[in-house]
């Protein structure tokens, strides 16, 4: 994957946002303590989950999960549970992260309310992607959203995506 070759992480169009990509030279001393929104984005090979209490299988391919970190720790705290493969469920992200090949993180530290919403929209509306679980990770979203976890069976330039979507929301 080519983000798994690059050991710098990227700046985006502010400090406030920044791309850091699954590497050998990976730490979570890269994702600050603070508030803010987040894209993972991770490939994960055929599976089967239990979801809404129904077994249901995941495709092959790469995934985006859009999400937020409002509490203590900040997006530190939650992106270093996601990661964590030895969980006790608590998220519905937690049924997948376990078996996942993780690729990059992007980080949004604004409070812009709901900008995981916008950017789960924006990712379907400019980009394609697609809601394999409605529901899935939206359960209490105040947007409505189908979903905040995206597929698409093609690799893409999330470092790009993650970027120009910021624009265009």
């Amino acid at each position: 994957m080519v983000f798994l070759t690059q050991l710098s992480q990227r700046k985006m169009r502010s400090q406030k946002e920044r791309f850091i990509p699954f590497s050998s030279s990976f730490s979570l001393t890269d994702i600050p303590a603070r508030k803010g929104s987040y894209l993972l984005i991770f490939f994960l090979s055929r599976t089967t989950i239990f979801f809404k209490q129904t077994k249901r299988l995941i495709a092959e391919g790469w995934y985006c999960y859009c999400g937020s970190a409002r509490g203590n720790g900040g997006l530190r705290s939650r992106l270093s549970r996601h990661i964590s493969v030895f969980k006790t469920a608590h998220w519905h992200i937690d049924l997948l992260t376990p078996q996942a090949s993780f690729v990059a993180i992007c980080l949004y530290e604004r409070l812009t309310p709901f900008l995981e919403c916008l950017l789960s929209q924006g990712l379907i509306h400019f980009y394609g992607l697609r809601a394999p679980l409605p529901g899935f990770g939206s359960t209490d979203c105040q947007k409505k959203c189908i979903s905040h976890l995206l597929y698409t069976p093609n690799e893409l330039d999330w470092e790009k995506i993650s970027t120009k979507i910021i624009e265009k929301i």
